[in-house]
């Protein structure tokens, strides 16, 4: 019996040594805890960039409500009695206001303009006059003739070409933010009064006894405004829920990775 166990033992393969295995390296788990740590950290301006997506649009959304309010103020939208001369030659000085500050942003942005050599004298020059000059062409709309034939005050051609100056310098400054990083939306946050106001405006063109053209354009020109003004409403609606979430996805991953932080640590202890 036992020389049959023996010769059964004898068949069998024997087992292979084992080796010891290389102990690990003292740094080992704190490089671990480390990578999942920055892991976290990581993680966080991602997931914040991705929350703020939409907000990247916003300074472009804007200057297209500016650039829809330009064109459409200069139709006589709240002064319904045509192109009038005084007024439009109000609305050319706008304009020209606005060329000198886009001339300003390009110059400080490193760009060529024909107006290099204002530049150069002083930084705030070609604003400045631009600025002056919008003001210049608001004002000018005084010495038209009142629309009303009382002679009430010409307040209305005073907000026609405020306007204009309006949406010229929404699309300069958002301009500016393409070419230099800095954006100020202040300026957006008045589209939508104008979007308002011409809103009322075409019920109130629409009861006026006035020439047909001049009906017509200042209906035209008051839908105009109003979708500019309806536009850049919705654009800062976006941008502040964009910044909202933007902040929460911060606070989010900042948790995360406090919690990360602390499991390393219970790890290493």
């Amino acid at each position: 019996m036992s020389n049959a166990n023996e010769s059964e033992f004898h068949e069998l393969e024997p087992l292979e040594e084992l080796h010891e295995l290389e102990p690990l390296p003292e740094s080992a788990p704190a490089a671990a805890g480390a990578g999942v740590g920055a892991a976290a950290v990581s993680s966080a301006p991602a997931s914040a960039a991705a929350a703020a997506g939409g907000g990247e649009q916003t300074p472009l959304m804007i200057q297209k409500a500016g650039l829809a309010l330009t064109f459409a103020a200069l139709l006589p939208w709240l002064v319904p009695e045509g192109f009038e001369l005084v007024r439009m030659g109000a609305k050319v000085v706008i304009l020209l206001g606005g060329w000198f500050l886009y001339c300003g942003i390009e110059h400080a942005s490193g760009g060529k303009t024909p107006l290099d050599a204002l530049g150069k004298a002083h930084k705030l020059a070609l604003p400045s006059l631009g600025y002056l000059l919008m003001l210049v062409g608001v004002f000018l709309t005084l010495l038209a003739k009142p629309f009303d034939e009382k002679g009430g005050l010409p307040w209305q051609g005073m907000i026609e070409a405020s306007a204009l100056a309006v949406g010229v310098i929404a699309w300069c400054q958002v301009h500016g933010y393409v070419r230099t990083g800095k954006f100020n939306p202040m300026i957006a946050l008045v589209l939508p009064m104008y979007g308002l106001a011409a809103l009322i405006n075409v019920v109130v063109a629409l009861g006026l006894d006035v020439p047909g053209l001049a009906k017509a354009l200042a209906i035209l020109g008051s839908l105009g405004v109003a979708g500019a003004g309806a536009f850049g409403g919705y654009t800062m609606f976006l941008g502040i829920k964009a910044a909202k979430a933007h902040g929460e996805a911060m606070k989010r991953a900042a948790v995360e990775a406090r919690a990360q932080e602390r499991r390393r640590k219970r790890g290493e202890a």
